[in-house]
C-alpha cells in the first residue's frame, strides 16, 4: 500500500462530464461522496468539491473502513480525513465489521462488505439529510461488469450494466463518470496533483474482476482495440431499451395480478401463460425482485424458468422454491409468490423426487443429475459434485431438508455421524442449515453438497454405469455449501 501520484498531463472531456453532472446533480443538491482513497473516488471528490460553490451543492465525503486489511485500512481512513481537512471538506469515517459479520452469519466477503458499506452510507445520509450519493464507478468498471455478466450468463437486462442513476432508500445514487476511462481519471489526478492510495487487492488474481481486467480485457483488445467503446455503446443502447421494457412489464403485471395479501403476490397463471415468453420472464423477474429487494440475492434465469414451468403445469397444486427463501405455489389457476416471514425457516420437511436424469430445483440453485458409462474424475475436496455406482444405488432418490436425528455414513469414516455435527464441522452458518439439500435414497443420506458424500454405492473398477450429481448455484446464489465463492 502506498501513496501514488502520476506525473504528466491530461484532462477529462469537460463537456461530456459536465453534461452528466448537470443531469444527475441539480443545483442545490446535498451530495454525499463515497471515498475509498483510490484515484477514482479522490478525483470525483476533487471534481465535485471544485464545482460545489457555483452549483450550490452541500458536500460531504464518506469513507467506510471495512477493517479487512488491518493497519492499511486505518491508513486509508487517515489519508482521506487528512486530505479533506486540508480542503475544508466535511468528512465522516464509518467503521463496519465485515469479519465479525462473516463469523456470525457466513456469506460471501465481497457481498457482505458491500451490504455493510451501503448501510453506512444510509446512516450518514439520514444523519446529515443528504439526498444524493455520488460514486466513482467509471467506464472501465462498466466494461468489466458487462464482461463478467456475459461470462456468467445474463439476460438483456444485464447488458445495461451499472445504472447511472437509481433511487435507493429515499435518495438518488448517481455515477457521473460511467463514460470516463481509468486512464482519463489518472490524467485528471496528474493535472490537479491529487495524491491517492492504491489497494494491493486490486491486483489479486483470486478475484474474478481482477482476472477480467488484467487477462481478458487485454486479450479482447487484440481483436478490437475499441472493444471497450463497443461495450459501452451496447450498455447505453440496452439501458434506453430497458425504459421501454419497464413500462411494458409494469402494464402486463397489472393485467395479470389478482391481488396482494401482505407481502404475498398472486397472479393469474393462465394470463401469465398467455403473455409472450419475453414478457413472462420479465413479469416474473419483476415479482421476484420485489420479494427479495432487501436481499443481496437477485432474481435469476434458473428461478424464472422454474416458475414459468410451474405456471404451465396442469397440476392444480405444486410449488417451487424462490431465491432468498419463500415459495411460488400453484393453486389451480392462481400462482402465489410468498417470501419467508421474518426469521422464518423453510418448512421443516420439504421433500422432492430427484429427476433422473434432469435438474431438480432447490433454494439458491439446483441438483443436476446425469448417467454416464465413462468413468468420471474423482470429485475434489469441495464436494461440489458426487459420483455413484448406478447399479448399487437404492431407490427412490429424493432431495429434502434435514430432520431431527438425521445421521449419515460419510465416506472413509467407518461409521455414522449426526448430520448436525457434519454441518457444524463444515462451518455451515446456522441460518443455512435448514436450507441445505440432502440427497437421499430411502432412509440413506447419500450426499450433502459441499459437506460430505456417504459410503453408499461407491464405484470401483467393476462399475459399469455411473450417476453423477452436481450442485449448480443460481446466478448470485450459494456456491457449494460451506465453500467461499469467487468474486
Amino acid at each position: 500500500m502506498f501513496l501514488y501520484r502520476r506525473e504528466g498531463g491530461g484532462m477529462l472531456e469537460e463537456k461530456r462530464v459536465c453534461e452528466w453532472e448537470d443531469r444527475l446533480l441539480p443545483r442545490g443538491s446535498r451530495v454525499m461522496v463515497g471515498v475509498s482513497g483510490g484515484p477514482d473516488s479522490m478525483a470525483l471528490l476533487h471534481r465535485l468539491w471544485s464545482l460545489a460553490p457555483e452549483r450550490d451543492w452541500a458536500l460531504i465525503a464518506v469513507h467506510v473502513n471495512h477493517g479487512l486489511r488491518g493497519e492499511e485500512s486505518a491508513e486509508d481512513a487517515r489519508f482521506v480525513q487528512s486530505w479533506c481537512g486540508k480542503q475544508s471538506i466535511a468528512c465522516r469515517v464509518e467503521q463496519v465489521d465485515v469479519s465479525g459479520t462473516l463469523d456470525d452469519h457466513g456469506g460471501n466477503k465481497q457481498d457482505v462488505a458491500r451490504r455493510l458499506r451501503y448501510e453506512a452510507f444510509r446512516r450518514v445520509a439520514e444523519a446529515e439529510e443528504m439526498d444524493h450519493l455520488a460514486l466513482a464507478h467509471h467506464g472501465d468498471d462498466q466494461v468489466e461488469t458487462l464482461l463478467m455478466r456475459l461470462l456468467r450468463g445474463t439476460g438483456t437486462q444485464g447488458l445495461s450494466g451499472i445504472p447511472r442513476r437509481r433511487r435507493w432508500r429515499g435518495m438518488w445514487i448517481v455515477r457521473p463518470w460511467l463514460d470516463v476511462t481509468r486512464e482519463e481519471i489518472l490524467a485528471y489526478c496528474d493535472r490537479h496533483h491529487i495524491s491517492f492510495r492504491m489497494d494491493a487487492s486490486n491486483e489479486d488474481p483470486a478475484y474474478t474482476r481482477n482476472r477480467v481486467r488484467h487477462e481478458l480485457a487485454p486479450l479482447l483488445a487484440r481483436f478490437n482495440p475499441r472493444f471497450r467503446q463497443a461495450l459501452l455503446q451496447l450498455s447505453r443502447l440496452a439501458a434506453d431499451e430497458e425504459q421501454v421494457w419497464e413500462r411494458l412489464t409494469k402494464e402486463a403485471f397489472d393485467e395479470i395480478r389478482t391481488g396482494e395479501d401482505g407481502k404475498r403476490i398472486t397472479v393469474d397463471a393462465v394470463r401469465l401463460n398467455g403473455l409472450e415468453v419475453a414478457l413472462q420472464r420479465r413479469v416474473i423477474k419483476l415479482i421476484l425482485n420485489c420479494l427479495v429487494k432487501e436481499s443481496a440475492i437477485d432474481a435469476n434465469w434458473q428461478a424464472v424458468e422454474r416458475i414459468r414451468e410451474l405456471a404451465a403445469k396442469d397440476a392444480p397444486s405444486t410449488r417451487t422454491p424462490l431465491p432468498g427463501g419463500g415459495w411460488a405455489e400453484r393453486d389451480y389457476h392462481l400462482l402465489h409468490f410468498s417470501p419467508p416471514a421474518e426469521g422464518e425457516k423453510p418448512p421443516g420437511d420439504v421433500f422432492l423426487p430427484l429427476k433422473l436424469p434432469g435438474e431438480t430445483p432447490w433454494i439458491g440453485g439446483s441438483i443436476c443429475a446425469w448417467f454416464t458409462s465413462d468413468r468420471p474424475p474423482a470429485p475434489g475436496p469441495d464436494q461440489e459434485w458426487a459420483v455413484f455406482d448406478r447399479d448399487r444405488l437404492p431407490s427412490p432418490l429424493a432431495i429434502r431438508t434435514r430432520r431431527p436425528g438425521d445421521r449419515m455414513r460419510p465416506f472413509g469414516l467407518g461409521g455414522s455421524k449426526k448430520v448436525k455435527a457434519l454441518l457444524i464441522d463444515a462451518k455451515i452458518p446456522r441460518r443455512d442449515r435448514d436450507r441445505i439439500p440432502l440427497i437421499t435414497a430411502g432412509e440413506e443420506i447419500l450426499w450433502i453438497p459441499g459437506v460430505a458424500r456417504s459410503d453408499v454405492a461407491t464405484w470401483d473398477d467393476c462399475t459399469r454405469g455411473y450417476l453423477v450429481l452436481r450442485w449448480v448455484p443460481d446466478e448470485g446464489g450459494a456456491q457449494p455449501f460451506g465453500q467461499p465463492s469467487d468474486t
